[in-house]
């Protein structure tokens, strides 16, 4: 029976055909996603309740506990991505059919008289960015404007929650096993978690969510500036600091985990905040404002070199990068449309990752699967990293490994 578990893939065994027990001590940590819960070759239960066995059943438990979460939270991130694109697409058609919307973008000079010719007491957008996004909406309380749009960020940021590594099964199993260790006076930690923390959602919610507080500045900015009463032009200064450290801290944990989609994401808003805020700033001099202009031309540079290292990754993002460099040489702000390329990966999201088929990993270990028959006729690259998943004539290419499969769990 020890065999047939595989049992020396765990522990380290004993040659002495005659020692009582040969188990000698364990292996290092289990590699994620390679157990399988295995039924009695005799009469076909699970082996689930032999103590001995314990360690690989809990180790299989743990790996279908985060599938089950992998497609849990894929299923909920595609129709936040795709009533995104709607909700912007509302905001730019109702700019389009009303007359007073339609202030050009691309003279602020006009502008600055505009509000200069006001007395109404100055607005300020600052502090977090769940303050700003209320002192906005405070503003267009009357016409409801950004009620579709701040709902969708209500659930985006319910869904941020909910896929931080701290809620995901292997935190919630390490967190009760650190409790019972505490009581038990043992004093060493456990450093095996990260191998199996599944970051790409939570990296794609904070993209989302910027791309929200992003559209509600720039449409306010842009075409509203009007008082709760919905009158005239009301004269108003940003403070997005809070928002271009969140971008920073994006791109730092992007370049830690090698997503670099995701690094670019928040290279672009943070340069995009700062053409927001440019003209408009409540406590940066000229000169200052200048010279964060300045760097967020850097911002740019850096990121179209990232997409031009890692095309496969940053498909579309280019004309992104180009637009955004634009807003900062013309002082012209463009509401944000998903590119032909985004909407390809989210569509294929919603069926790389539904449970059916088998799982595989790519040689980064990150996810996917493959339909029909379960076995790879045909290689891509992997979406995140860039490496070679899939396979030829039902097997898999090099680097790919195979995870049990779904269905198998609890057979």
């Amino acid at each position: 029976m020890d065999g047939h578990m595989e049992m020396s893939k765990y522990y380290v065994m004993s040659n002495d055909t005659d020692a009582k027990d040969p188990i000698i001590a364990l292996k290092s940590s289990s590699i994620p996603f390679t157990s399988e819960l295995k039924n009695c070759p005799m009469c076909r239960k699970p082996l689930r309740d032999i103590n001995r066995y314990g360690r690989i059943v809990r180790r299989a438990w743990i790996d279908e506990a985060t599938k089950k979460f992998i497609v849990w939270a894929n299923a909920q991130f595609v129709p936040l991505a795709a009533r995104m694109a709607q909700v912007e697409a509302r905001l730019r058609d109702s700019v389009s059919q009303t007359p007073a919307m339609n202030t050009p973008t691309s003279q602020p000079a006009e502008l600055s008289s505009a509000f200069g010719r006001l007395s109404l007491e100055p607005l300020l957008v600052a502090g977090p960015r769940n303050e700003q996004i209320n002192i906005i909406c405070k503003a267009q309380h009357k016409n409801n404007r950004y009620r579709d749009i701040s709902l969708l960020r209500t659930n985006i940021s319910r869904f941020l929650r909910d896929v931080d590594e701290a809620e995901q099964p292997i935190s919630r199993i390490h967190a009760l096993v650190e409790d019972a260790r505490k009581r038990r006076g043992v004093t060493t930690e456990l450093t095996d978690i990260p191998s199996v923390l599944q970051v790409r959602n939570r990296f794609l919610a904070t993209v989302l969510i910027l791309r929200c507080d992003y559209a509600i500045l720039c449409d306010f900015i842009t075409h509203r500036g009007k008082g709760a009463s919905g009158g005239n032009l009301r004269n108003f200064h940003l403070d997005l600091v809070v928002n271009r450290e969140d971008c920073e801290k994006l791109v730092t944990e992007s370049q830690s985990r090698h997503q670099p989609a995701q690094e670019v994401e928040g290279l672009l808003y943070w340069a995009r905040f700062v053409a927001l805020e440019r003209g408009r700033s409540a406590k940066l001099s000229e000169v200052d404002m200048n010279a964060l202009v300045d760097r967020a031309r850097d911002q740019l540079q850096s990121a179209r070199h990232i997409c031009n290292a890692h095309r496969g990754q940053t498909a579309g993002m280019l004309e992104e990068v180009s637009e955004a460099e634009k807003m900062l040489r013309d002082a012209t702000f463009y509401a944000l449309v998903t590119n032909e390329e985004k909407a390809a990966v989210y569509a294929a999201m919603a069926q790389s990752l539904r449970g059916t088929g088998h799982w595989y990993h790519c040689i980064n270990g990150h996810p996917f699967t493959v339909g029909e028959c379960g076995m790879p006729m045909q290689t891509a690259r992997c979406p995140e990293c860039g490496a070679v998943v899939g396979g030829n004539n039902h097997q898999p290419a090099a680097g790919v490994t195979l995870a049990a499969d779904f269905e198998e769990f609890g057979r």
